[in-house]
């Protein structure tokens, strides 16, 4: 099945929440999704509420194999004042956020696939989880008996990755000529290289670890991006890759053009910034095949 990932900004909504347990094996995991929801029903009648969209599961942490696992039902409603302390649930209002999120038709034994197919666009457009995963069953086990009938919405609030980072098992000089190598693969042209360590022990007297920051950009994007915004160079040009010595190694990081570009009020810039992000994560990932990495 091929999975579609869509970036959203979810509105505020009043959600009726309600703690419970499942058992995360898919052959019974649709029985407890059914008892969730019925008593989902059960508590939102008794306190007059009304139900104004698809019911959902917000999982507290990710899926274990253990027995059960501790799960938050929930729906949105309508407020009411009807709800009694003894039911166990509660009504909450749950701010807007920035959510990825795909859908999946069929058995919940292969939810897998999605939320792998979820992860994997996480990390190639930049973006990190902020929080847990929640599905929505827009087409729930309450509503029919066909598993592959059933749709799922996966959603997980995320934000920006502020920089694309790799670590590398290799001394920093190493590290600094793939690096080089790597961005000069991509069409990058490295405009300035500052030698941060160098410069702190020549004027203050300071001594760090080896800290490399090398200014790169691609000339034909830096053509585009100033004809669209003559002030790209504020914003956006050029980008720095920073090269330096940890405890373990190297450490190459990136910065993230989009992350630049989405706190400005310069939405025609997003193009470029797309197009060199995939030029810097390309040249960065490539480092993992030509030297030794860890994560």
């Amino acid at each position: 099945m091929e999975y579609r990932v869509a970036l959203v900004e979810s509105a505020p909504e009043t959600v009726l929440r309600v703690p419970r347990e499942i058992r995360p094996n898919p052959h019974l995991l649709g029985e407890d999704v059914v008892a969730g929801m019925q008593e989902l029903t059960r508590i939102a009648q008794h306190a007059g509420l009304t139900a104004s969209g698809a019911p959902t599961i917000t999982f507290n942490r990710e899926l274990p194999a253990d027995e059960v696992i501790s799960v938050d039902f929930g729906v949105p409603v309508e407020p009411a004042p009807n709800l009694g302390p003894s039911s166990g649930a509660q009504v909450v209002v749950m701010p807007g956020t920035l959510v990825a999120r795909t859908s999946h038709r069929g058995s919940y034994r292969d939810l897998g696939a999605a939320y792998l197919a979820l992860r994997e666009w996480l990390r190639e457009a930049g973006y990190q989880p902020i929080g847990p995963p929640t599905e929505a069953y827009l087409i729930g086990p309450d509503e029919v008996s066909d598993p592959d009938r059933l749709l799922t919405e996966i959603r997980v609030p995320v934000a920006p990755v502020p920089a694309i980072t790799v670590h590398l098992d290799i001394p920093f000089t190493d590290a600094a000529e793939h690096t080089r190598a790597a961005l000069q693969s991509q069409g990058l042209s490295v405009i300035t290289e500052i030698d941060i360590r160098a410069i702190l022990r020549e004027k203050i007297g300071e001594h760090i670890e080896d800290y490399l920051i090398f200014n790169v950009c691609d000339p034909q994007l830096a053509r585009s991006a100033l004809t669209t915004d003559r002030r790209a160079g504020l914003l956006l040009l050029p980008c720095s890759v920073v090269v330096r010595s940890v405890d373990t190694g190297t450490l190459v990081e990136a910065t993230d053009p989009n992350a630049l570009i989405r706190v400005t009020t310069q939405p025609a810039l997003r193009t470029v910034a797309d197009a060199t992000r995939r030029l810097l994560a390309t040249a960065l990932n490539s480092l993992r095949d030509s030297a030794p990495t860890s994560m």
